[in-house]
Order: structure tokens, then sequence, then C-alpha cells
């Protein structure tokens, strides 16, 4: 079923809308995009229209028009966020960009952090914010980068072992656990590496326009 959705595909979340030019410009571009309830209200304001609305409907402006897909979907024991990318996962979509899902309430930034460590084997996920690309992986993976980019990294469980290349300040086979102690490194060029033993947030800092 995934042909019936045009790529990049975008979960539009209810958090604080995007103003930075790169969310900005892939949610216009996009093939498909998904409003979690009333992120949908914030759509409209820039005449945009979604495919897809899902969640339990309470948010959205009751003069709202919508001829789309609208997925009513009650259940309280996940938040609407999971119900998209529950839904995204059963209809055989593989990547998606998460906008839209840090701000208004702090708690909720956390806990859609958390998402991306639960989704990270069923999804290719990118969160992005007006501030940085965020992704969770386990494993190696590398990364297009810039000199300069402020590299911060999170990860789940204690005692995750982490390698980097590239980075101005470099880990080999580092033991980490979560906490604040990995934020605000550097890329030194077009490119690093991270390795992670257990699943691991990378945030990339935007470059500066």
């Amino acid at each position: 079923m995934e042909n019936l959705f045009k790529s990049p595909v975008v979960i539009l979340a209810n958090g604080v809308f995007p103003t930075h030019l790169i969310p900005l410009e892939i949610l216009e571009d996009a093939g498909t995009v998904i409003c979690t309830d009333g992120s949908a209200n914030a759509l409209a304001k820039l005449d945009l229209t979604p495919h897809v609305i899902i969640g339990d409907l309470d948010s959205i402006d009751p003069d709202y028009e919508f001829h789309g897909l609208e997925i009513h979907d009650p259940n309280q024991e996940n938040t609407d966020l999971e119900k998209a990318l529950d839904w995204a996962v059963m209809n055989g979509i593989e990547s998606v960009i998460l906008l839209g899902a840090t701000g208004i309430r702090e708690d909720m930034t956390v806990a859609n952090h958390y998402i991306l460590f639960n989704y990270n084997e069923k999804l290719n996920i990118k969160m992005i914010t007006d501030h940085a690309t965020i992704t969770c992986h386990r494993g190696q993976r590398s990364f297009d980068s810039f000199p300069g980019e402020v590299v911060s990294l999170f990860p789940q469980r204690f005692g995750t072992v982490v390698s980097t290349t590239a980075l101005k300040y470099p880990l080999n086979e580092m033991v980490l656990d979560p906490s604040a102690r990995t934020i605000s490194n550097q890329s030194l060029g077009a490119t690093f590496s991270v390795d992670a033993s257990e699943p691991i947030l990378v945030f990339r800092s935007h470059p500066q326009y």
C-alpha cells in the first residue's frame, strides 16, 4: 500500500509549528502530509491541506472542512503521534519526516524523543525542528555534515559503548550513560560517523543562513 502515498511522507505533530526555512520547505514539498489531530488547524494557515488526519480528533477546529482520509482513533493508551506512526508502519511506509514535535509542552517534547527510541527499528524517522535534525539508530551510521555543525548524542541505556569519527571531541569506545555529557560536539567536515552499541539520539544543528 506504500505506493498510494507519495514520498517524502511528513507527519505534522501538534507542537510548535515550524518557522525555520528547512522544515517549512520540507512541509511545502511533501508528497504526503499526515496531521495528528489539531495540527491540521496550523497547516490551514499556510493554505495547505493534509492528505490524512489521524487521532482522537478532539482538537480540530469545528469549522475546519476536510475531504481527505480521516482516521478517528479514540484510544487513550497511546498518543496521536504514536497512532500516526503505527498507521504508517501498517501501511508499508518505510520513511517519515516528523515536524512540529517539540515545544508548547515540555513533557510532550521529552515523550516524542522517547518515541524515536521506540520506533527506530520500525521506521526510518527524521525529526526536524527549527534548530536541528534528530535521528535514532543503533550500530554504525555516517551522516552528511558541514564544518562546525553542532552534534549532540543521547544514549537510551546505561553502559552504551560509543565511538565516533570526524568530530572535534572524538569518542573511542567510550561507555556512556543517559546524561548531558556528550552535548555540543562539533563536526570537522563533510561527514562524520557514530557507532553505538545501543540506541542513541543524534542531534545535528542546521546551517546558519
